[in-house]
């Protein structure tokens, strides 16, 4: 929208305080017994250009297209790709980190195994003073969750991906939150998930309301591609 606030405000500047310059300066003119006379072309500046017309009106063509209910909801849905991007990397990091907390077991394993008669006393005594004498079930837990959480969000960022592409689920999210006129709880308000019982389904809920909407682009992103596009064609 950066074009159109810059045309917007050239515009509003020439038909605003130009003109009320313009009307001021003119005004003098207009007094009794004032006998200056201006050039042809003083107002030439003061004038809205053919350019400033073409150029506002070329942003503000592209701005209301972009301003229906089916645009916004495409826009909103690129915003839920970045929030799934983010929601992966918090979950990589967090995966990490709970692998890091179990190598910090098997490390002093491996010594225990390999090392010699030093070595196995100077584990063994490292893993009592720092609390490592066992994999921890909430390590266990949080390496596990965090995978399923990292694969939760390239699925999902990946069907908001795809089905934001096709009009028929753009068509079916706005015509939900237009009837229930609860556009801006929409916008504010609302969450993405996959559905748990039908996988190929995004969920939509904002406040009392929510919309599910499937895709052909599901098969046609699917890892096995040939079979689901065999099911599309029957």
């Amino acid at each position: 929208m950066t074009a159109l606030r810059n045309a917007t405000s050239t515009i509003t500047t020439v038909i605003n305080s130009n003109m009320q310059e313009y009307i001021q300066w003119t005004t003098q003119s207009m007094l009794d017994g004032n006998t200056i006379i201006y050039n042809n072309d003083d107002g030439t500046s003061y004038e809205l250009t053919p350019e400033q017309m073409d150029t506002f009106n070329a942003a503000y063509a592209d701005g209301l297209a972009n301003s229906t209910p089916e645009a916004l909801t495409a826009v909103l849905l690129n915003d839920m790709i970045d929030v799934e991007q983010g929601t992966y990397d918090e979950e990589k990091e967090s995966l990490i980190e709970a692998a890091s907390e179990i190598a910090a077991v098997t490390s002093i394993a491996e010594m225990i195994v390999d090392g010699d008669q030093q070595t196995k006393i100077n584990a063994e005594a490292y893993a009592t003073e720092n609390d490592l004498r066992a994999i921890k079930e909430s390590s266990r837990q949080q390496f596990n969750t965090s995978i399923d959480g990292m694969l939760e969000a390239s699925l999902t960022k990946n069907m908001i991906e795809g089905y934001a592409q096709d009009s028929f689920v753009i068509d079916t999210i706005a015509a939900s939150f237009m009837n229930t006129n609860t556009v801006m709880d929409f916008f504010t308000n609302t969450s993405v998930s996959i559905d748990e019982l039908m996988p190929r389904q995004l969920n939509l809920d904002w406040n009392d309301h929510n919309v599910g909407v499937e895709s052909a682009m599901y098969y046609l992103y699917s890892n096995d591609s040939q079979q689901d596009m065999e099911m599309i064609l029957r």
